[in-house]
């Protein structure tokens, strides 16, 4: 029986991870086209919703739920030698609990695909605002959503007024976004 090879597991090969890019204030969408347009995957975290203005004119607008942020799948090195010299491109996020030695600079932060993932999903899917709070709750239940739009999505329940929820995704990097969802549309997991 042979085992399947993968490129992952090639020596020398680096796989690509999701990168934090900081570039200026409301560059976003700029700054995502022009990494696009070199052959980077990148992704704006970005939710449509309606803005009413006091006039009463209404019009759909894309709100950026992460600003002056632009996240960059690619490899390290790549990320090193050229991503990072884009004139967008302020700097990178870091993760100081990711540093080798005590004094040494901190690496690139690095998002979990799954992670990735579970955001993209609360920005297209859901049907209210997500929002993006600094410090991740650690309280709650743990529960998976089982119908909707958000199905099959996990996170922590946080409970707040008038028997509304919010639905905590932790981002660990970033901390977490949240949704408010309807209790009954989840589970709890032991």
């Amino acid at each position: 029986m042979t085992a399947a090879i993968h490129a992952d597991d090639a020596v020398g090969v680096e796989t690509p991870h999701w990168y934090i890019a900081i570039v200026g204030n409301r560059s976003e969408h700029r700054s995502s086209e022009t990494l696009l347009a070199s052959g980077y995957e990148t992704f704006v975290a970005s939710q449509r919703e309606k803005h009413v203005w006091k006039n009463g004119r209404s019009k759909e607008v894309d709100r950026i739920v992460l600003p002056s942020l632009v996240f960059v799948h690619t490899t390290e090195s790549e990320r090193k030698k050229h991503v990072a010299f884009f004139p967008c491109i302020k700097r990178f996020l870091t993760d100081p609990s990711r540093r080798k030695e005590p004094g040494a600079p901190a690496p690139a932060a690095i998002v979990p695909d799954r992670e990735m993932d579970a955001l993209r999903m609360m920005l297209s899917q859901s049907e209210s605002p997500v929002s993006i709070v600094e410090n991740p709750i650690r309280v709650g239940d743990k529960v998976r959503v089982l119908f909707g739009r958000l199905k099959g999505l996990v996170g922590t329940v946080q409970r707040s007024g008038a028997g509304r929820s919010r639905l905590f995704v932790s981002l660990d990097i970033l901390g977490c976004a949240s949704v408010e969802i309807d209790r009954n549309q989840v589970e709890t997991i032991h």
